[in-house]
This record gives C-alpha cells, structure tokens and sequence, in this order.
C-alpha cells in the first residue's frame, strides 16, 4: 500500500470518504515514485480498474469507448481501493506496484498492453484494433482460472498512461 510523502495532513491513498476532504483534482506525491489525484466517484469502482477523470475532477470506470477523443478529455488513473459511488478519494495517475484489473493471462512485461472492456487491460494481442495503451508495464503475470476472466495484479507500472490511438476531432 502506498503512503503519502507529500507534506499534506490527512492524505489518506488507501480509503474513501463520503466527506470531500481536498479540491477535486488535488494531486499528491506518494511512495514508489507515485503521484495521485483526488476524485469524486461518478459510480462504484473497484480496486484495480482504470478510471477516465474529466476535468472537474469526477471519475468514472474507464471504456475503450472513450479513447476516442471527446469534450471530456483523456485523463487517466487506476483506483487502488474500492470507491462507492458518490465517495472521494485518490487514484493513481504513476508510479511502481500498483495494482491493476486485468483481463486473461499474460507474462510479465512479454506483451504491450492495451485497455479491454470494463475498466481492464490486457495483452495487446487480446485487443480490438486502437485500443492500444503506451505508460504501462505489467512486472507480474496474470494467469485467472478462466481465459476470458479478470483478476486484479499488482506490479503495474504506470507512467502517463494514455491510448496509442485517439482519434481527434477534424
């Protein structure tokens, strides 16, 4: 579990709160080279799944629907914890063993990984064409007892995750 090395009193970057304790968008430096951001929940999310925050600070289960560019911008982070809807709290926007929900099996750092469906990544060669993700690199495998199932690793790294290919408006 992360900790705050930020000089902020009352950072907590493992629990929610349905108190909003920081501004929306409130970021903070944490262990293992991590910076994170303070967000309001828009629906429940859980530990592991990657979360698209749009720009007053709400964030809501990332979709591969969303790598295409839109008004809400493509801003990305993994909750570390669950969040209930409604709730506050910080999810990371970089840093070392994180966790991460993924999508099937993998190796470590033997694929590229991509965004799947449901706030997940998985191997490249399991995505749809554009779903690509570049700032992201799994250190352990991920082997669930069924194929098509996610399950939740630690050992990501993330650093300014982002799509490879966003369409952007004409």
């Amino acid at each position: 579990m992360a900790f705050a090395t930020s000089s902020q009193i009352g950072v907590d970057l493992n629990s929610a709160s349905t108190t909003q304790l920081f501004a929306l968008g409130y970021r903070v430096t944490g262990s293992d080279d991590s910076i994170y951001e303070y967000v309001l929940a828009s629906g429940s999310i859980t530990t592991g799944q990657f979360v698209q925050v749009i720009g007053g600070g709400t964030a809501g289960v990332f979709l591969t629907a969303n790598l295409v560019y839109n008004s809400l911008a493509l801003d990305i982070g993994v909750a570390q914890f669950t969040i209930s809807a409604g709730s506050y709290g910080f999810v990371a926007k970089q840093g070392r063993n994180l966790y991460a929900l993924f999508q099937g099996s993998s190796i470590p750092g033997g694929y590229g990984v991509a965004f799947a469906t449901g706030g997940a990544i998985c191997t490249s060669l399991m995505a749809a064409a554009g779903n690509s993700a570049a700032g992201l690199f799994m250190t352990n495998s991920s082997n669930p007892a069924v194929a098509a199932a996610t399950v939740v690793v630690q050992g990501l790294t993330m650093v300014w995750a982002r799509g490879l290919t966003v369409a952007n408006p004409s």
